[in-house]
C-alpha cells in the first residue's frame, strides 16, 4: 500500500467531515480552517489519517487527529512531521496538544512534544471555543512543540 500526505483543500471537506464523523469526532470549524488540515490517503483516495490545527496568535492547537487502525506508526510519524511544518509555515511558534490517554504520551515524546500543565496553555488557547467544550480540562495531559 502506498500513501500519500497533502494539505486539504476546500474539495476534502466532506470527506473530512465524514471521516471525522465516523471516529465520533466534532467537525466545527473544520471548514473554516480547511488549509490547515493534513490528510494521508491510499491510492484509491480513501482517507487513512487527518489532523489539523487551529492558529491563534502565535501559537496553535493540534486538533482532529483520527487515524486508521491500519497505518503503521512510520506513517503516523509523517502525519505529524508535516503538519508541524504547515503550522510553522503559518508562523506558530507554539504547537499544544491536549489528549486523554495515558498511552499515547510516549509516542508524542518521540515525536518531540513535552508536557506541561493546563495552566501553562496561553489564554488565547484557554478561551478557544474547541478547550471550552472539554467537560474537565485539568484532566488532560497538555503536550507542546516549540515550532521555531
Amino acid at each position: 500500500m502506498r500513501e500519500q500526505l497533502k494539505i486539504a483543500s476546500k474539495h476534502d471537506y466532506i470527506r473530512i467531515q465524514q471521516f471525522l464523523q465516523k471516529a465520533g469526532i466534532s467537525t466545527a470549524g473544520v471548514e473554516e480552517h480547511i488549509h490547515q488540515f493534513v490528510i494521508m490517503e491510499n491510492e484509491e483516495g480513501e482517507l487513512l489519517a487527518t489532523v489539523g490545527f487551529e492558529k491563534e496568535g502565535v501559537d496553535g492547537i493540534l486538533r482532529s487527529l483520527v487515524v486508521s487502525p491500519s497505518l503503521m506508526q512510520s506513517d503516523i510519524l509523517l502525519l505529524f512531521k508535516s503538519i508541524v511544518q504547515l503550522a510553522q509555515k503559518h508562523g506558530v511558534k507554539q504547537l499544544y496538544l491536549l489528549t486523554n490517554k495515558a498511552s499515547s504520551l510516549h509516542f508524542f515524546q518521540m515525536m518531540n512534544f513535552q508536557q506541561t500543565s493546563y495552566s501553562a496553555l496561553p489564554e488565547l488557547l484557554k478561551e478557544h471555543s474547541y478547550l471550552k467544550k472539554l467537560p474537565n480540562p485539568q484532566d488532560v495531559y497538555v503536550l507542546f512543540y516549540a515550532a521555531s
